[in-house]
C-alpha cells in the first residue's frame, strides 16, 4: 500500500461529526459529573448520549426487553443505541464501524499516517493474522455467555436496577479521567501499533467489531463486483483496508468489510464495485457512495429518534439521585454485583 486509497468525502465529513459529537457528550458529562462529586449542583444536565459507551448495559437492556417487553428505564439510551448500531449494520453490511465510531476514525487516521511515514501498511502473515482475528470473537464469545447464558431474567433485572448500574458511567469516566500507569501503557501501545499496523484493534480485539461483521453477513446492502465489468486491475483489492481479495469477490460477505467504500472509489470502472441489493434481478441497481453511507445512517438517526419521540432516552435516575449517590461511588455498595 504505497499509495493512500481515496476517501469518500460524505465518509469521512459522518466520521469528523460523529467525533465532535463524541467529544461534545464526553465534556458535558465532564461538567455534569464533576459538580456531583464535588457535592456542588452541576449548571447542566446530563446528556443521555454518554449510554453510547455502554454497549454491555444496552445488550443487558435487550435482552431485559425480550424477556419483559419493558424498556430499561436506568439507561434506555443505551439500549436505543446500542439498536441503531446493530440495525444500521444489519442493512449496510458493519457501517457503523467505517462511519460513526470514532475509535474507528482514529483508528484509520492513524493507519493512513503510517503510510506516509513508511510507505507501507505492514501486515502479520497469515499463519498469525487469521489466529489474531479471531480474538475478537473470543472476546465476544464470552460477552455474549455473560449475559444470555450466565444470568436469568431475574439476574438481570437485578443488575439493572442496581446501585452499580445506576452510576456505571460515571465510573466509566473516573477510570478514564484519572487512568493507571498501565491504562496508558496500553492504550498508548494500540495507538502506535495501530501507525504500523492498519486498525490493530478493530481488526484484532473489538467484541463490537465482531458483533456487527457477523450481522453484517445478513445485510442485503454488501459492496458487490459485476464480473462483466471488471477488469481485473486488483486497484479495489490494493485500497481495500481490510485486505480483502474483492477482485475475487462476486459480493463481499466478510465479516471484515466494513462498507467504508474504499474499494468502490478505487474502481476505475463506474458500476463496477457498489452497494447493492442481494438478489441478482435488483443487482443492476446501486446505490452510489454517498447514497449508500447516507441511508446507513439514516437507520442509525431513525431509531434514535423513535426513542426520544417515545419518551425512552432520558434516565428515570433523578438528579437528587445522582447527587447522593455519585460521591459515594467508590464506596463497597457500588461495587460490581457479580
Amino acid at each position: 500500500m504505497r499509495r493512500l486509497p481515496r476517501v469518500l468525502p460524505a465518509r469521512r465529513a459522518l466520521q469528523w461529526t460523529m467525533f465532535a459529537v463524541t467529544v461534545a457528550i464526553g465534556v458535558r458529562f465532564t461538567l455534569w459529573v464533576v459538580p456531583h462529586l464535588e457535592g456542588r449542583w452541576p449548571g447542566l444536565s446530563r446528556p443521555a448520549g454518554v449510554e453510547a459507551f455502554l454497549p454491555i448495559d444496552g445488550m443487558l437492556s435487550l435482552r431485559h426487553l425480550l424477556l419483559t417487553g419493558v424498556v430499561d428505564a436506568i439507561h434506555p439510551a443505551a439500549l436505543a443505541v446500542f439498536l441503531a448500531v446493530c440495525v444500521m449494520s444489519l442493512m449496510v453490511a458493519k457501517s457503523f464501524c467505517s462511519n460513526v465510531c470514532p475509535v474507528g476514525l482514529v483508528s484509520e487516521l492513524a493507519g493512513r499516517l503510517g503510510v506516509r511515514l513508511t510507505g507501507r501498511s505492514w501486515t502479520p502473515p497469515r499463519w498469525l493474522d487469521v489466529p489474531l482475528r479471531g480474538v475478537k470473537f473470543v472476546l465476544l464469545g464470552f460477552f455474549v455467555w455473560a449475559v444470555w447464558i450466565a444470568m436469568d431474567g431475574a439476574a438481570v433485572a437485578a443488575f439493572l436496577a442496581s446501585p452499580y448500574a445506576k452510576v456505571v458511567d460515571a465510573k466509566m469516566w473516573a477510570f478514564f479521567a484519572s487512568p493507571s500507569r498501565l491504562t496508558v501503557a496500553v492504550l498508548g501501545m494500540l495507538l502506535v501499533g495501530s501507525v504500523f499496523i492498519r486498525d490493530l484493534w478493530c481488526r484484532y480485539l473489538c467484541p463490537y467489531g465482531a458483533l456487527l461483521g457477523l450481522l453484517g453477513r445478513l445485510a442485503p446492502l454488501k459492496v458487490t463486483r459485476d464480473q462483466a465489468l471488471c477488469t481485473g486491475c486488483r486497484a479495489c483489492t490494493r485500497a481495500c483496508p481490510a485486505r480483502l481479495a474483492v477482485h475475487r469477490a462476486s459480493r463481499v460477505r466478510s465479516v471484515e468489510c466494513s462498507s467504508c467504500q474504499d474499494c468502490v472509489l478505487a474502481c476505475p470502472v463506474r458500476g463496477c464495485l457498489a452497494i447493492r441489493p442481494p438478489t441478482p434481478a435488483l443487482r443492476r441497481r446501486w446505490l452510489r457512495p454517498v447514497v449508500a453511507a447516507v441511508l446507513a445512517m439514516a437507520v442509525f438517526f431513525g431509531i434514535l429518534i423513535a426513542f426520544r419521540l417515545t419518551g425512552a432516552w432520558q434516565s428515570s435516575v433523578t438528579e437528587a439521585e445522582y447527587h447522593r449517590r455519585l460521591p459515594q461511588m467508590t464506596s463497597p455498595a457500588y461495587v460490581h454485583p457479580r
